[in-house]
């Protein structure tokens, strides 16, 4: 093998290589265009600023994307719409502690029905009118359980004399 033909194998390998590079490079430059696209899409809805952000990094290879990193929005669409629920949320926690089981609207802790769906939320007791818990057995303000039978004790008092007791 002389000197001439191992440089012209040598020019002909570099020319293959560079052509390899220069393909992987065209393609990584396109898909920086791709991923460009796919993410100012999810970022924003605005079309100029889409077109921007894809002439960018198509016209300035590799250049183009490091400066749309830069400047794009910090939050995806779906990012903010899971923020915006998450502050409403909250913001409704704080407002209304109160909520209808039934309907999950605000009512005042003092409603005995829900004003919108008619739901019973407590009930007035028999014995004293004060207004109790469904959940409650008995009334705890005169001890009423429902029977009629508050305050009734092992002794009785006789109502004919005064002070007088009967066992």
């Amino acid at each position: 093998m002389d000197i001439g033909s191992a440089i012209s194998f040598l020019t002909s390998l570099f020319d293959i290589l560079k052509w390899v590079l220069g393909g992987y490079f065209v393609l990584l430059w396109m898909a920086s265009v791709i991923w460009t696209y796919r993410d100012i899409h999810a970022r924003t809805e605005e079309t100029l600023l889409q077109a921007l952000a894809v002439s960018l990094s198509l016209l300035i290879p590799f250049a183009g994307l490091g400066i749309y990193t830069l400047l794009r929005p910090r939050q995806t669409i779906a990012e903010r719409y899971e923020r915006s629920l998450e502050e409403e949320y909250l913001r409704h926690d704080i407002e209304e502690q109160f909520v209808c089981p039934q309907c999950q609207r605000g009512i005042d802790h003092e409603f005995i029905l829900c004003p919108h769906c008619h739901t019973a939320l407590r009930r007035r007791c028999i014995s004293c009118d004060r207004v109790i818990d469904l959940t409650w057995a008995i009334c705890p303000y005169c001890g009423d359980d429902g029977s009629g039978l508050v305050g009734r004790t092992t002794t009785n008092v006789r109502r004919d004399t005064p002070g007088r007791i009967e066992r």
